[in-house]
């Protein structure tokens, strides 16, 4: 009887040795975020911003705090990107109708990864758009103000894709809901989205060839007021570290909208995108974006913008402290219609404004 106590001792003890060895081994859970905040000053003393995150004049605004956690264990991980604050309400905006949606809490993103092979993965969940050059979070562009490409291109996608990467070419196919839902439910449509994306990634460059299409054709009986269009868009991205000092990259996409019942709701748009990156230190980089953007031909959806084009330029100078980065802006937008208005609040045709920012990274 004593024997076979010592022997269950025995085994008790290097089970849970085993299992303090298992669970030391577990990757601990990675968090991160950053935050960000402006001043904008529009020197026609009017609300000219048609683009996204910065519609305000002679306000300082906060824009996002964001709170990132990801977690690693065998082939499967997890990662989690909530956002707080109108840019998050502004990017989840089918989630945020009333007025006080930038109070609330966002989940921008949400994901699940399982590494089928070291090659080959699929991604379940939210995340964000595979389409265009910039992205969401400030802290990661160099200009704080966001393009046309950006502002009327897709934010995310909810459903699942499949990557696979094979040395320094990459593809991803997958199937979402409608673009920019989380919900199928709150889209009150069945239909799906397809999107798609073919990559090389280079020594001192990259290239991304990108697609979207789907509808957002309503459930039959649905009370929900959605759209009976049908959205295609293509987009090709791509950077190039010309020196140590400097870079260059370039976003050119064009979107096609169908209507299924009345042809007049039909339209497309597209734009082009340069950005160049000139870095004096490891302290202070200056950057510049130019954009044509053509919706000449856009459809109504398109609001304000549709029936013109406008040639924006944007000068940022990056100035960073640590993980606190100081961002003086300027910005002029000229545009072949009078889509703006003058300090008369008359419809003129350019807008030109400066801002300074914030972004913090942690």
């Amino acid at each position: 009887m004593k024997k076979a106590f010592h022997i269950l001792a025995a085994m008790l003890t290097s089970s849970f040795a085993f299992a303090q060895e298992e669970e030391a081994a577990a990757p601990a859970t990675t968090w991160g975020g950053s935050a960000d905040a402006y001043y904008k000053y529009d020197f026609s003393k009017q609300m000219n911003g048609l683009t996204s995150f910065t519609n305000s004049q002679n306000s300082f605004e906060l824009g996002m705090a964001s709170i990132e956690a990801g977690h690693t264990f065998g082939k499967a991980s997890v990662f989690v990107d909530l956002g707080f604050g109108k840019r998050a309400a502004e990017f989840s905006y089918n989630e945020t109708p009333d007025k006080d949606a930038s109070a609330k809490f966002m989940i921008k993103q949400l994901y699940f990864t399982y590494n089928l092979t070291e090659e080959f993965k699929v991604v379940a969940g939210s995340f964000g758009t595979h389409i265009g050059y910039e992205v969401l979070d400030a802290v990661d562009n160099k200009n704080y103000s966001m393009s046309y490409a950006f502002s009327y291109g897709p934010f995310f996608n909810t459903g699942v894709k499949a990557q696979y990467t094979s040395g320094k070419f990459t593809a991803m196919l997958g199937v979402t809901n409608p673009t920019d839902f989380k919900s199928a439910m709150d889209a009150g449509s069945y239909q799906k989205t397809f999107i798609g994306q073919v990559g090389y990634i280079g020594d001192t460059g990259s290239a991304y060839l990108n697609f979207t299409t789907g509808s957002t054709n309503p459930i039959p009986g649905s009370t929900i007021p959605v759209s009976d269009e049908n959205k295609t868009q293509f987009d090709l991205t791509a950077s190039k570290t010309i020196t140590d000092s400097f870079s260059l990259g370039l976003n050119a996409t064009y979107a096609k909208t169908t209507n299924d019942f009345d042809s007049n709701l039909d339209g497309d748009w597209f734009s082009v995108v340069g950005y160049a990156t000139y870095s004096f230190n490891p302290a202070l980089l200056l950057a510049y974006r130019m954009e044509y953007f053509d919706a000449k031909d856009a459809a109504p959806s398109l609001g304000t913008l549709a029936g013109s084009n406008v040639f924006a330029n944007t000068v940022s100078l990056n100035y960073k402290v640590g993980k606190l980065t100081i961002i003086p802006e300027l910005r002029y937008d000229a545009a072949s219609e009078d889509i703006f208005l003058d300090k008369n609040a008359l419809p003129t045709g350019g807008s030109f404004y400066a801002l300074i920012a914030t972004t913090y990274s942690f």
